[in-house]
This record gives C-alpha cells, structure tokens and sequence, in this order.
C-alpha cells in the first residue's frame, strides 16, 4: 500500500486578528518598602552630586599641596602691604606731610613711608611717637611707600 500524502490545512499569518490580549493596567503592584525608597532616577541623581562634590575636594586638596596655590608671606611682613613695627622717628610737618621710618618686628627692616593729608590715623589728631608700636598701611606708589593708615598700638 502506498500511503499518499495528507492535505494539511492552510496556514494563515501567525498575527492574532480576532482574539485581543487582555491589557495589563499601567501601575504595577509593587511591595511597600519599609523605610526611605527611591527610585533609581533619584538613585542616579545623588551619585552625580557625591561624584562631583568628592571631585571638587580632591582638585582643591591637590591644588593646596602643589605649588600652584601657595601659603606667601608678603616679605615675612603682616599683608601684603601691611608692615607692623616699632616707630623708629617721625617728621611730620604743620600740613601732616612727612615720614614715619618703621622697623618690622618680622623681619628687623626699616621702612621708610611718606605721609601726607590722605593718611588716616586710627586716633585722630595725634601722630605716632617714637618707641611706639604701629601698623602702617601703605601704598607703592612709583616706588614710594605711601601711608594710607597707621594705627598706633
């Protein structure tokens, strides 16, 4: 006997045409976490905030122990255009134009600065005498150093 072949049914495209799947509904039902729970958007957004903060004190912890950012002493003095001594001598005229020559307690040099009517005292009307202690503020003008405050200790 010979078996012949069997007609087998047609078959269509495997796309479901009729039947629908049902819809999932767009809110899963996820576990209550106890405590703090974040999602990982949020996740993501403080690592790049703990990221770029540690970077910053890494950069500035860097910068402080090379030799970009240095600790200077102005000259060994007090500022940068600050000199803090004994007054050695003064000569200051009727017009307040004159010298106050300084020697700094740091460093043991003496200063020479001119004074004139824009030079503020921290006690008004009355000059510093020798043998007192100062803190002379000035200006380096032309290679000149001009006072613009002193103020007597």
């Amino acid at each position: 006997m010979a078996r012949t072949k069997r007609a087998r049914p047609r078959r269509t495209s495997t796309r479901r045409t009729g039947a629908k799947r049902p819809r999932r509904s767009t809110k899963r039902a996820r576990p209550k976490a106890k405590g703090l729970h974040l999602t990982r958007k949020v996740q993501k957004q403080i690592l790049i905030v703990a990221a770029v903060v540690v970077g910053l004190l890494l950069l500035i912890f860097i910068l402080q122990n090379s030799s970009f950012v240095q600790n200077r002493w102005y000259g060994g003095e007090v500022g940068r255009n600050a000199v803090y001594g004994k007054v050695t001598s003064v000569a200051i005229g009727v017009a307040g134009r004159g010298t106050i020559h300084v020697q700094s307690y740091n460093t043991g040099k003496i200063y020479t600065f001119y004074t004139g009517l824009r030079t503020r005292y921290n006690i008004t009307n009355r000059y510093p005498a020798p043998g007192e202690s100062a803190r002379v503020s000035y200006v380096n003008d032309q290679g000149y150093r001009k006072a613009t405050y002193v103020r007597i200790r």
